[in-house]
């Protein structure tokens, strides 16, 4: 198992994202940081406790495009980048329980006269390769205009310039981009959710042991407040990136009692 893998190397090696806002990008210092790295963190001090030494930590930089790639060929032992659990990615990968669900929504400029879906008929909109996002919005706007980019914050640069009409994906992922713009007002995040988006960590396909050992370090930061804070840390008052509409049904993360 990859678990046992990881405790004889010493290290745990995981895919985070660095274009997306507050659950992986890099901070001033070129630090990878965000909610996603936060429960990465929980995985490596479960893993220390576990293996009874301590495991470092190595992040290493993934896109939507190649988190699976990544995974399957073994370069990473996981992948928490904002991936949405499907059953077609399952084909190919394995999902921990699900840590956090959004859905997709809008961004655009605060002038655009954009109000949701409806309106993107033969408007040029940007998301990112090899997202759910690009398969939702041409679902949900044939007429539009889809031009996928390699980063979500491409695709921002080219709302900026003005070259797209509006950037679809996550609300959380936009909430991110448009903090991250010189002047937050000039941008809108607009329309209902149109897609839900229930995040899952990315582990190899038919290893139970590990996917339970993460899937345990979910449960445990569910029950023991740990999770509550993270939350509150990257999407609480005061952040940049304040939640004020999750898009729950569940209680995140799924929570099963932790036997470890």
């Amino acid at each position: 198992s990859q678990r046992d893998d990881i405790c004889s190397r010493g290290k745990l090696v995981a895919g985070v994202k660095y274009d997306a806002p507050p659950f992986g990008y890099l901070d001033d210092a070129g630090n990878p940081v965000g909610f996603d790295v936060d429960i990465v963190k929980e995985v490596q001090k479960d893993l220390s406790t576990f293996c009874k030494k301590t495991i470092g930590l190595e992040l290493k930089q993934v896109v939507s495009k190649n988190r699976q790639e990544f995974i399957q060929n073994g370069s990473i032992d996981m992948a928490a980048a904002t991936t949405t659990a499907t059953f077609a990615r399952m084909d190919s990968v394995d999902f921990s329980n699900i840590y956090f669900v959004d859905g997709q929504r809008l961004l655009v400029k605060s002038d655009s006269s954009i109000k949701s879906v409806k309106d993107l008929a033969g408007k040029k909109v940007g998301t990112a390769q090899g997202s759910t996002s690009e398969t939702n919005i041409k679902a949900a706007s044939p007429k539009a205009l889809v031009q996928s980019f390699a980063q979500y914050t491409d695709a921002f640069v080219a709302l900026q310039q003005g070259r797209v009409d509006a950037v679809t994906t996550d609300s959380t992922i936009l909430l991110g981009l448009r903090a991250s713009a010189e002047k937050p007002a000039d941008y809108k995040i607009v329309g209902a959710f149109f897609s839900s988006e229930p995040y899952g960590i990315i582990v190899k396909q038919d290893d139970s042991k590990w996917r339970n050992f993460v899937n345990e370090t979910l449960s445990r930061v569910g029950s023991d407040g740990t999770y509550k804070k993270i939350f509150s840390k990257w999407f609480g008052k005061g952040t940049k990136y304040v939640l004020t509409d999750p898009k729950s049904q569940i209680t995140v993360p799924a929570q099963y009692p932790v036997r470890r």
